[in-house]
């Protein structure tokens, strides 16, 4: 029988001083900039802030601290961020009670709200196409819905794409 070797990645032991007790770290993101990866995570529920790593491979983690500690940001579902013109943009649904636009010249540190409340539900995410137009996709009651992006921080137009859910009906973005 061949012996098979399995790797753990560290930043995911939930017994990591960086974890959130009780939590770990949901809805993982990670976005690549300058030959750097950084990886948000999910804020627990009741717990303000999100955190933030960096990593030169993806295998060696340093934690960052706390990329913002916005008031916003109570119980922050599946952060994610984007790099455009000089800003690195983040996205995130607290407590999957909308969504809000931070932003912030670090991809490390000083993420501010730019956006009011946008309403939608969880777990936005952005999609740029070939053609350089932006796209919004977040969860929808049984389906998944998209909205045109005329600009980092504006989302219009937003329409269903159906049959797209999982779970019998509660689909994330």
């Amino acid at each position: 029988m061949e012996s098979i070797s399995t790797y753990e990645n560290p930043i995911l032991t939930c017994q990591s001083d960086a974890a959130w007790p009780g939590y770990g770290f949901g809805d993982p993101f990670v976005m690549r900039h300058n030959g750097v990866y950084y990886l948000y995570c999910s804020t627990k529920d009741g717990s303000v802030g999100i955190k933030c790593w960096s990593s030169p491979n993806l295998v060696d983690w340093t934690f960052e601290g706390f990329c913002t500690n916005n008031p916003v940001t109570r119980g922050a579902y599946a952060p994610e961020v984007y790099y455009y013109n000089g800003y690195f943009y983040m996205y995130t649904s607290p407590a999957g009670n909308g969504h809000y636009v931070l932003r912030s010249t670090s991809p490390t540190k000083g993420f501010q709200v730019v956006t009011p409340n946008m309403g939608m539900t969880i777990d936005g995410s952005v999609f740029t196409d070939n053609d350089g137009k932006w796209y919004f996709y977040c969860a929808g009651g049984g389906a998944m819905n998209v909205y045109d992006m005329t600009k980092p921080t504006q989302m219009r137009n937003g329409r269903p794409i159906p049959s797209v859910s999982v779970n019998g009906g509660w689909t994330e973005g």
